[in-house]
């Protein structure tokens, strides 16, 4: 059975209008409705009523419509067609209606596969772009020199600032000065040491550092009464003694010290008598007190600076209750005897 197309219309009767019924517009104040298909118009007058039928109409049934044939070549770079392309808000599409959908479209499928990163953000042009790059190359620049400019400025300003003045005082050993002492027991021993004690002594070291070293030698076998102290001392820079403080300066002032208490001592202790040395080292005093008791006992104290060595000899001797007798010449010989000893065993020692 062969499809037919449209019904025919009826003829427009003016008198059939009611009232419930709205008036037919006349057929010449608007031509018939065209779309992608022709309407075919039991009224219109034609040559040959056969070519305006329908496609659909034909026995054969519908033919696809072919693109038409335009060169590949001619068209170009690839774009959309243009009955692809989703018309702009208000504008008609291909079937002549206006567009009802005024916010974007779906996002297509190969534009949503797409990151981020990648598509193309509204706002974001060239030229945009362009003054993003500017503008970074103008921060990197001013960044940079404002950089290179604090740094001039401040090694300008520690080049030209006062260095503070080099300090008066020595916080290490100088050029000549002693780190350490040579072992007290050993500076006088031997035969020399029984001659000098007048019998077989007895030692005892209470003390052996580096920089301080003390030896105690005794002989208590009547008639003999002899008592020999060998105190070394290396001095160390100190501010606290008056001076640059120096080892140096640290002996001077310990010299002096002892010079001071030996000629004022404390209470119930009699002064002694001062006597300097010359020729021994850099400065040297003896000093010889006696005490009296139930016996007689003579202290003789020779005191040595060389450099920052303090040498100290104390020989003591007492005669009365069996013991003696000695004199105050023989016990000053041998201190003397023993600090020209140990002094020469000091020499011996490095030097800074």
């Amino acid at each position: 059975m062969t499809e037919q197309g449209y019904p025919p219309r009826q003829p427009h009767h003016p008198g059939r209008s009611g009232p419930g019924r709205p008036a037919s517009r006349s057929r010449t104040s608007q031509e018939p409705r065209r779309t992608g298909w022709q309407v075919i118009d039991a009224f219109d007058e034609g040559p040959d009523p056969d070519s305006d039928l329908p496609p659909w109409a034909v026995p054969g049934g519908i033919e696809p419509l072919r693109p038409g044939s335009r060169s590949r070549r001619s068209e170009g770079p690839p774009r959309a067609r243009e009955r692809d392309r989703r018309p702009e808000p208000g504008e008609p599409d291909q079937f002549g209606e206006p567009d009802r959908f005024d916010g974007p479209g779906p996002v297509p499928r190969r534009e949503q596969e797409q990151p981020a990163r990648l598509r193309r953000l509204p706002g974001r042009s060239r030229a945009a772009a362009a003054r993003r790059r500017r503008s970074k190359r103008r921060l990197v620049t001013w960044g940079g020199s404002a950089i290179v400019i604090a740094v001039l400025v401040a090694a300008g300003l520690y080049l030209t600032r006062s260095h503070a003045p080099p300090s008066r005082f020595v916080t290490t050993l100088q050029p000549g000065e002693f780190r350490g002492v040579p072992d007290s027991c050993r500076v006088y021993g031997g035969a020399d040491l029984r001659q000098l004690m007048n019998g077989q002594p007895k030692s005892i070291q209470p003390q052996k550092e580096q920089e301080q070293s003390s030896c105690t030698y005794t002989v208590d076998a009547k008639p003999t009464f002899r008592v020999l102290t060998v105190f070394l001392q290396a001095m160390q820079a100190s501010l606290v003694p008056v001076g640059n403080g120096s080892a140096t300066a640290n002996a001077k002032y310990t010299f002096a010290q002892q010079r001071q208490r030996q000629a004022k001592p404390p209470k119930h202790t009699p002064p002694a008598t001062i006597t300097p040395i010359s020729g021994m080292g850099d400065q040297a005093f003896s000093a010889v007190q006696t005490f009296r008791t139930n016996a007689a006992t003579d202290l003789v104290t020779v005191l040595v600076r060389y450099h920052n060595v303090l040498i100290t000899v104390s020989y003591q001797g007492e005669a009365g209750k069996g013991f003696g007798p000695v004199t105050v010449s023989e016990l000053r010989s041998g201190a003397v005897a023993v600090a020209r000893a140990a002094l020469s065993r000091v020499k011996a020692e490095p030097t800074v």
